[in-house]
């Protein structure tokens, strides 16, 4: 038995064990990608969500768009409504005075909303009778986040300044995500849902009274 384990020491020489910083490294690498992949997959949920969303209501004016009635009432009194609609029923900003959550304090929520909850790298604002509180389900919530430390500029949107900062606003299936840098130089993105009805100048406005406390932490990936 002896020859067969040396001959298999021969064969195979004994590998050192690695040490404690190499070990450190492997951790925090795995660590950073499993962050990355559930802010991947969380985003893919809220945009897939907001699109389904969109892809209903354009089936549902369709359907009104070819139902009975003269083809000038289906042209233009539809379309109008809607929009007129759309306008009346946008969510209006009011002055919040609960308890602030960590991670970032806000001077406005929307009227019937409230802070949900938060983490190091998540505010989420709800509407008034939801129960969901998970912290890493963005769909239907307003949420302010903590942008990647992995990422830089901007990104894709129309130009905005929020605190004398410049920002972009992307609309992404009416779900309008805003990325600008706080004063401080504290990288912010925030992702207001359809529900809001908001316009660019809305979600600005809600931006302009977040502020960043020194609980957050720039998230990665």
């Amino acid at each position: 038995m002896s020859d067969i384990t040396d001959l298999f020491r021969s064969i195979s020489p004994d590998t050192p064990e690695p040490d404690a910083a190499t070990i450190e490294g492997d951790l925090a690498r795995g660590r950073t990608a499993l962050v990355r992949a559930h802010r991947r997959s969380v985003v893919r949920r809220s945009v897939f969500a907001t699109g389904t969303l969109a892809v209903g209501v354009v089936v549902a004016v369709a359907a009104t768009q070819t139902g009975g009635g003269s083809a000038a009432t289906n042209d233009a009194g539809p379309a109008h409504h809607i929009k007129a609609h759309h306008a009346a029923s946008a969510v209006n900003l009011v002055a919040y005075t609960g308890k602030q959550l960590e991670g970032f304090t806000v001077d406005r929520v929307p009227a019937g909303w409230h802070l949900s909850t938060s983490t190091q790298y998540a505010l989420l604002v709800t509407a008034n009778g939801s129960t969901d509180d998970d912290p890493s389900v963005f769909v239907d919530k307003l949420a302010v986040l903590t942008s990647s430390a992995d990422e830089h500029g901007l990104g894709p949107g129309d130009p905005v300044t929020v605190n004398g900062q410049p920002g972009h606003v992307d609309n992404q299936a009416g779900t309008l995500i805003l990325r600008y840098n706080a004063p401080n130089g504290f990288g912010i993105d925030i992702q207001a849902p359809p529900a809001l009805h908001w316009t660019a100048d809305q979600l600005v406005s809600f931006a302009e009274g977040v502020h960043v406390t020194g609980d957050a932490v720039h998230a990665r990936g």
